[in-house]
């Protein structure tokens, strides 16, 4: 006499059991490409050419991000070898890619940010009681205050071009380094407290300047008081 036919045992990793949703809808399960590691949150200023297939691509894709922002250049290349990393067809040649995009992670970006200058950014607040100022004063730059002031919260300098048609050109925060850097050329950010204001107590022109790319080299509570805006 035959035996009873056991019933086979759901295989949770072959054939997962379906999640069932309010009123016992099947959920259906996100596919990994929709996350972050695969989409474009800025398709209109994204900058084209750059991939994992290769060595030659991932050396170009270094050399295509080398205008924008160290921390631009970190997003991207990151990015690229996360996608090499979990590709689920994964081949030599895009290992190959990694290798190179890992050596620029841990050798050249930690070389490239131990030699940044980091100017504190001022509060767009701050900023923006200064705007009036800055737009009246002669030569001084307001291009980036007038920009900064309206920038959308969370929103990083670093993924805001100067030029939307050249997102393989500079950004706004790599050009900001480099306006401050040229403003202020003691690599401690040391500036005498005389270039700061004017006999009747106001800031300088070279003060307004630095203001402009939203940084002082005081505090934000001694500039407004300093400014008598606090």
């Amino acid at each position: 006499m035959a035996g009873k036919a056991t019933p086979k045992k759901q295989n949770n990793r072959a054939n997962p059991i379906t999640k069932k949703g309010k009123g016992g809808k099947p959920v259906k399960e996100k596919d990994p490409k929709d996350s972050h590691l695969y989409t474009d949150d800025n398709p209109e200023t994204t900058l084209q050419g750059t991939g994992f297939k290769d060595a030659t691509t991932a050396n170009s894709t270094i050399s295509l991000v080398s205008k924008r922002s160290l921390l631009y250049q970190w997003q991207t290349i990151n990015t690229m070898y996360n996608r090499a990393k979990h590709h689920p067809k994964k081949t030599k040649d895009m290992e190959a890619a990694m290798a190179v995009f890992e050596k620029w992670l841990k050798e050249t970006y930690p070389q490239q940010k131990a030699d940044l200058r980091v100017f504190k950014p001022l509060q767009k607040k701050t900023v923006e009681l200064f705007l009036p100022d800055l737009q009246k004063a002669k030569g001084v730059d307001t291009r980036f205050a007038e920009l900064y002031v309206t920038l959308e919260p969370r929103k990083k300098l670093a993924n805001v071009l100067v030029d939307d048609s050249k997102p393989g050109e500079l950004d706004w925060d790599r050009t900001r380094v480099e306006a401050l850097t040229a403003l202020v050329p003691d690599k401690d950010n040391e500036v005498e407290e005389s270039k700061l204001w004017e006999k009747d107590g106001m800031p300088s022109n070279y003060h307004l300047s630095l203001i402009a790319w939203a940084w002082s080299p005081l505090t934000e509570y001694k500039l407004l008081k300093g400014a008598k805006k606090g």
